[in-house]
């Protein structure tokens, strides 16, 4: 993120330059009201979904503690947050104890909310890249272009006045077609990163549940697969939207009255259809692209890594 600041801020300036605040129709405001309601609601969900999750994983095991330890008075072993190997025995006495337990929550927190922050970012730019695509195509069926005899009929200003029109559509279609690759190379590296830490991670959370004898590691296992996967619903969810209104511009094309335009106009909506067909989108390494079907294998990718560890830890488990 650092080293692709200065790309951000550009793309932020751009997208604010061209985000649309006039010169709508009530179809397209409501439109935009309503994928901006949209983007909030999920946006808030993954918060606190995340942010309860992480304080639920890493305060826990200490309030499990105190509990078992002063009110039920049980001989319970003191329990952290994560499990690690010191050069010392974090749970010989309190001190010890709360200075490893409050060393791990720092950490823990802190890059769940670093986490947060690049993950609210990266979806918040390709959310507001879409809902401009999404009214761009309702231009393209606005467009109303004069039949051939009319348009021969006609002064030489109708027919500028009508291609000054058209060719500021293109304009800003390939505006936000350039828009879309810069968010691809800020994000396409650490997308690939985020589909890796999900998938195995996933994967453990859910082995560890499987294996786990406390309540509370169960909780905290269970929490921590469905704060992980919620993040990369909702990036795949805005990929794919970013996807399919890009891609819909040629839908848009076809639909439009371009039938009653002149060979010019029909010939500047064929390339519009034609430059359409490849959409934009957030890819994974500028390779696989970040939609719903991404989401799906990581779903059968995690599925996968779990059985594997699952076999190897019975085989060995038998074999002892």
């Amino acid at each position: 993120m650092i080293y692709k600041k200065k790309d951000i801020v550009n793309f932020i300036d751009d997208l604010g330059l061209i985000w649309r605040t006039s010169d709508r129709n009530n179809q397209q405001i409501e439109k935009k009201r309503r994928l901006v309601k949209q983007l909030k609601f999920w946006q808030t969900m993954y918060y606190w979904i995340d942010i309860s999750g992480s304080w639920e994983y890493v305060f826990a095991p200490l309030v499990s503690t105190i509990i078992r330890i002063f009110i039920l008075k049980q001989n319970f072993t003191f329990a952290l947050p994560v499990g690690c190997v010191y050069p010392f025995d974090p749970t010989s006495n309190w001190f010890k104890y709360l200075a490893t337990y409050t060393f791990q929550a720092i950490n823990v927190l802190r890059y769940s909310w670093f986490y947060i922050g690049i993950e609210y970012m990266m979806v918040s730019l390709c959310a507001n890249l879409a809902i401009e695509f999404s009214i761009l195509r309702e231009d393209l069926l606005r467009v109303i272009p004069r039949a051939n005899s009319e348009s021969h009929s006609t002064e030489t200003d109708s027919r500028d006045s009508e291609r000054i029109f058209i060719q500021d559509f293109v304009r800003r279609d390939q505006k936000l077609i350039s828009l879309a690759d810069i968010l691809d190379d800020v994000f396409n590296k650490i997308v690939f990163v985020h589909i890796v830490i999900v998938t195995i991670t996933v994967g453990f959370f859910a082995f560890a549940t499987t294996v786990g004898t406390g309540m509370v590691g169960k909780a905290n296992n269970i929490v921590g697969s469905v704060a992980i996967l919620s993040t990369a619903y909702v990036v795949c969810y805005y990929g794919e939207m970013l996807k399919e209104e890009s891609s819909g511009i040629a839908d848009a094309a076809y639909a439009s009255l371009w039938t009653k335009g002149d060979i010019r106009y029909q010939k500047i909506i064929c390339f519009i259809i034609t430059r359409s067909q490849k959409p934009c989108c957030l890819t994974s390494l500028k390779r696989v692209p970040v939609t719903l079907n991404m989401f799906s294998k990581i779903l059968s990718t995690t599925w996968s890594y779990f059985s594997l560890i699952t076999t190897i830890y019975s085989s060995d488990d038998n074999a002892n």
